[in-house]
Parts: structure tokens; sequence; C-alpha cells
């Protein structure tokens, strides 16, 4: 195996490790939610079961709309 098939296989290794962390906070942050009734809560997950990086990505962009808060007092909230 060469050096290159080595870079490969660690940054495909790496990049399953992210999107699975990714997933992991998002499935606890959904289920923290108290604005959620229990049917949008699992089907929340399910779409991060189905599909993983592109249901995370949807939850950063819905979560702050779910809270009612703009983006920019979301972010003044956070600095």
């Amino acid at each position: 195996m060469g050096a290159w098939e080595w870079v490969l296989a660690l940054l495909a290794g790496l990049s399953a490790v992210f999107v699975m962390g990714a997933n992991i906070w998002a499935i606890f942050d959904v289920l923290r939610q108290d604005r959620l009734d229990q049917t949008h809560r699992i089907m929340w997950v399910l779409l991060f079961f189905v599909v993983p990086l592109f249901g995370v990505v949807v939850w950063l962009y819905a979560k702050p709309r779910l809270a009612g808060l703009g983006s920019g007092t979301r972010l003044r909230k956070t600095l």
C-alpha cells in the first residue's frame, strides 16, 4: 500500500469520525429541545440516520428559527 493510499484511508476515517460525532451531538441536541413534541423529535432523529451530514446541516439551519431568534441575536448571545 502506497503512501497516498494511507493518506486517503486516514482522511476517510477522520471524516467518518467527524460525521458520527456531529450526528451524536445533533441527536442529543434535538432530545434536549423543550419546544419539540415527541413526534418531531423522532422525525429529526430519523432524518439524522437517513441522511447524516445533510440532516445535521438542516438542524443547524432550523434550530435558531425554532427558538424564535434571528441569527444576529443568537450570535450576540453566544459572544
